[in-house]
């Protein structure tokens, strides 16, 4: 790949661009302020009047430019939209590699007069913060806004030996009236897109040097909707990349893009390099007979050895014997690593390319290499694969990383290189709670609690353990159940990847009350307290990533001065493709009371389109988790 960037380096590039017809940069019509609403998203807190950005390519000297300059205008419509006007821009600035300049911004307000006041973006207003040793990021508030102000800004953005098109996003979280992206093509470099779309797009080609231009309008905001994957899996926008460079092919097959990646540096050839010789694994293996105990002994060297320094890439930063003598690396230096020691070893080990559900999902039919943004590790081991990402460190080596569930990997290898589905329905989200209570005549509640969090339930408690014990008690315990007092936290299994995380806590508090009536949920510990799905409306998927198993026991003592307004009835509910199951069991014996609550999710997705039934179903669900055990006092004997 690098001798592609030295090419392109020769390619001598002239542009020019010319611009729609829309309102001037520092020019407003007052007409504007008269809409107090999106006219196509009503329930929308602003509006994107103008985004837009123009792309150019040229030379500096001996530097190939990438340009691009961005035009933003937003209307604010509702208070909580105030915090559009503070503006952050982060640029890879270490070698002076990227610079963001030419920052310009107004606000403008309607005056007690009814006429359009501008307020200018001051140049001392404009900071410039160090994020890292590799970023920076400029900083301003545009000034004087309050709700119907309208703000808008510029500014250009500077790359040095950028050889690829930025992609483009015509939707974001607010709705956008107006979005235009303007790509002139250099005549030497052929680029391939990927349009995703459900909304139309304008686009063209002009002038003698094929400039492209895409205008889309009116587009609905997309915000983050509950058990979202990416919104990139969502948004309307346009991918690019790379395909030919003087007519010669650079990517157009993935065996294409597989042969170069196995021979980079940072990536392939960093796999040969032989680190197993001097790490003592050798001995260690010889001592293990189940290819299991072996493997997991070479990801715990990996991850004992190198820690992680919270980078993901899917290319090695100073390479793997590096990493192992720094005692640091990214992603792909910990993965590539591994996969290297595990073919020492004797395992068969290959990179798999993957794009984390955060990033959003892989098209296999074009080879976008920036789909990806990371690289894991394919192995096997009793005849069984195996997907490993070495910075998960609590995730066993027997379950995908949940971070990659239900999405498709490329395996790297020149003979047998192919998309692999992630998906792992074999391991579930369950967990096992069961809850011993004694309520007093006050309507205080004492008693203990014993959780099992069983597969990916394990693994998500174990990511705020690993923080510390305090943070675990408060993400689980205390914040989710502000009114009560939990303590004597014990765990057992943390480091036993085949056994459930055993948890065993003490609780007290005091029961809703209402005159002499008591309440006590009965989902209390179950983790499903709360119903994410009642928005009326709903444009993604349901994305659960796993499968789930919920039990609930439960056993209430009360004393003689109490009594069961009602016991609730035994209920069991299926949704038609018995996708969803809820059971609920109750009995009293003298002044004891039995609950069992189960409930099986047996898809990790539920479709967009699907929404009103899963939702109106769901509801019912909530309805009787939620529904209260009510205890009266009783009347006291008149004498």
């Amino acid at each position: 790949m690098r001798s592609i960037l030295v090419m392109l380096l020769l390619i001598a590039i002239t542009t020019n661009t010319s611009a729609q017809k829309i309102p001037s940069f520092g020019k407003i019509d007052k007409e504007e302020f008269a809409k107090k609403e999106c006219s196509y998203d009503k329930e929308s807190t602003a509006e994107y009047l103008i985004d837009m950005a123009e792309v150019r390519y040229y030379f500096a000297g001996n530097d190939f430019i990438y340009e691009t300059t961005k035009r933003i205008r937003i209307k604010i419509l509702n208070e909580k939209a105030l915090e559009l006007a503070n503006v952050r821009l982060g640029f890879y600035s270490k070698g002076n590699r990227q610079n963001i300049r030419a920052i310009e911004g107004y606000t403008y307000n309607l005056n007690a007069n009814g006429e359009v006041e501008e307020t200018k973006l001051e140049k001392k207003s404009i900071i410039t913060q160090r994020i890292d040793e590799n970023v920076d990021m400029m900083v301003f508030s545009m000034p004087n806004v309050k709700v119907g102000s309208v703000i808008e800004y510029r500014y250009e953005h500077t790359k040095r030996n950028y050889f690829e098109i930025e992609d483009w996003e015509f939707q974001r979280p607010h709705p956008v009236r107006y979005s235009e992206y303007n790509v002139e093509l250099p005549q030497a470099l052929e680029f391939t897109y990927l349009m995703r779309r459900t909304l139309p797009v304008k686009e063209t080609t002009e002038g003698v040097r094929g400039m492209k231009r895409f205008i889309m309008t009116e587009i609905p905001g997309l915000d983050r909707e509950p058990f979202m994957s990416s919104s990139k899996d969502y948004l309307q926008r346009i991918d690019f990349q790379l395909r030919a460079v003087n007519g010669q092919p650079v990517l157009s097959s993935w065996q294409k893009l597989v042969e170069l990646l196995l021979e980079e540096e940072s990536f392939g050839l960093q796999i040969k390099k032989n680190v197993y010789k001097n790490t003592g694994l050798s001995d260690e293996i010889k001592k293990l007979s189940n290819p299991i105990d072996q493997l997991n002994t070479i990801v715990n060297y990996v991850k004992r050895e190198v820690t992680w320094n919270g980078k993901t890439s899917m290319w090695s930063q100073e390479g793997i014997k590096s990493a192992v003598d720094k005692h640091s690396g990214n992603s792909a230096d910990m993965n590539l690593l591994l996969i290297s020691l595990l073919r020492d070893a004797g395992f068969k080990a290959y990179p798999v390319l993957v794009s984390t559900r955060s990033n959003g999902k892989v098209n296999t039919t074009y080879p976008f290499l920036y789909q990806f943004n990371d690289v894991y590790v394919y192995t096997e081991a009793n005849g069984k694969p195996h997907i490993i990402d070495a910075t998960n460190y609590t995730n066993p080596v027997t379950q995908i990383p949940w971070d990659v569930q239900f999405t498709d990997g490329l395996l790297i290898d020149k003979d047998i290189f192919q998309f692999i589905n992630l998906g792992d329905v074999t391991h579930r989200f369950k967990l096992v709670t069961s809850v011993l209570g004694a309520i007093t005549t006050d309507g205080k509640i004492t008693g203990t609690a014993n959780i099992l969090a069983y597969e990916y339930a394990k693994d998500e408690r174990l990511k705020s353990l690993r923080q510390s014990e305090k943070k675990y008690l408060s993400d689980y315990f205390s914040d989710p159940h502000p009114d009560f007092k939990f303590d004597s936290l014990k765990y057992k299994n943390k480091d036993i990847d085949t056994l459930p995380l055993d948890n065993f806590i003490q609780f007290s508090g005091s029961l809703n009350s209402s005159g002499d009536y008591m309440f006590y949920s009965p989902n209390f510990l179950m983790e499903l307290e709360k119903n994410e799905f009642i928005s009326d409306k709903r444009f993604t998927d349901v994305e659960f990533g796993y499968t789930q198993y919920y039990n609930m026991y439960t056993t209430l003592n009360f004393p003689s001065t109490l009594e069961l307004e009602e016991i609730p009835k035994n209920i069991k509910i299926i949704m038609p493709d018995t996708s969803i199951i809820l059971q609920r069991f109750v009995s009293k014996n003298d002044n004891t009371i039995s609950m069992r609550y189960s409930m099986e999710i047996k898809r990790p997705t539920f479709y967009a389109d699907e929404y009103d039934f899963f939702k109106e179903f769901y509801a019912k669900l909530h309805e009787i988790l939620s529904e209260q055990i009510v205890f009266k006092k009783k009347a006291t004997p008149k004498p």
